[in-house]
């Protein structure tokens, strides 16, 4: 597996946070639509997910569907069909030393997130997360296991082929420590 150098993952992070303070992840269409684009690229990747599952893991393409891609397809469906409903501002009590005026919850993305995934689970504990963020209107930061390559690389290539890297973006990289991060 390669690595990926100190320098490459700040740039990354950097230009995430310039992409995120442009709002554009804000927009609750721009969510869907990309909720949707990973949605049916999983679909397009189903079979090599699988292989790459067999390889490493040696699960089996019905173990690989119903552990791995059932669930994410299906966080992707209840994601999709509920996010307007959830992002919608919450009317809240307002406590009576603050009458007469009103209390709103409104549901705010945080930024750039860090997604770092196991080596049992690797499909699905990447990007089950990443579900999470994109529905937020986050940016992420993926990092494969180091122990599956096979499935990392379908997921790096998937990944970055699909979303801008400014946006979403697969770092790759080993357990070995670097000095001073």
């Amino acid at each position: 597996m390669k690595e990926t150098n100190r320098e490459k993952v700040l740039q990354v992070h950097r230009d995430q946070k310039g992409f995120f303070n442009s709002h554009q992840t804000k927009d609750l269409d721009f969510r869907l639509k990309q909720l949707q684009k990973l949605k049916k690229v999983i679909k397009e990747y189903e079979k090599r997910i699988e292989e790459a599952l067999w390889l490493d893991l040696h699960k089996s393409a019905e173990e690989a569907y119903l552990t791995e891609i059932s669930i994410v397809t299906g966080e992707l469906d209840l994601h999709i069909s509920n996010l307007k409903k959830w992002a919608k501002p919450q009317k809240v009590s307002t406590p009576l030393h603050l009458k007469p005026s009103k209390g709103k919850l409104i549901y705010e993305p945080l930024g750039v997130g860090l997604i770092i995934a196991p080596w049992n689970y690797p499909f699905q504990l990447l990007i089950n997360p990443l579900v999470g963020a994109i529905a937020a209107g986050c940016c992420a930061i993926l990092k494969p296991s180091e122990f599956t390559p096979n499935i990392s690389g379908v997921m790096e290539e998937m990944i970055n082929n699909t979303f801008e890297e400014n946006y979403v973006k697969v770092l790759p990289g080993g357990s070995k420590q670097e000095k001073n991060c």
